[in-house]
């Protein structure tokens, strides 16, 4: 499968680069042991299924960044959603050249 990158080059798709930016925003905020390093794996697993499933002939990083967004929140990690979205949407910044100007803090509540 094959990934459009916000630059429109088109790229292979590597699930590996989903789970480094997971494991990256989890570290943020807890110590990686083994059972959540392989429970975030099948986040990352769920998030290739959801992409297979779509049978969209070369999604978007927006897309692909969408679908991981609400498997975190899916499986209960709102606080590595919330880092994850945050890293994101500074980069996002940076890009349009506003990074050294905005800095972005999410703090997500659950709503019951």
């Amino acid at each position: 499968m094959q990934v459009i990158k916000r630059n429109g080059q088109i790229t292979e798709f590597n699930p590996d680069k989903i789970y480094q930016a997971v494991l990256k925003a989890a570290k943020t905020v807890y110590v990686i042991d083994d059972k959540l390093s392989q429970d975030l794996a099948q986040v990352v697993k769920k998030v290739v299924i959801d992409l297979e499933e779509a049978h969209t002939e070369r999604p978007t990083i927006s897309m692909i960044q969408s679908l991981v967004e609400h498997r975190l929140l899916e499986a209960g990690y709102i606080i590595i959603a919330e880092h994850y979205i945050g890293y994101r949407l500074q980069r996002d910044l940076e890009r349009s050249g506003y990074g050294d100007k905005i800095i972005v803090h999410l703090n997500f509540e659950q709503v019951r």
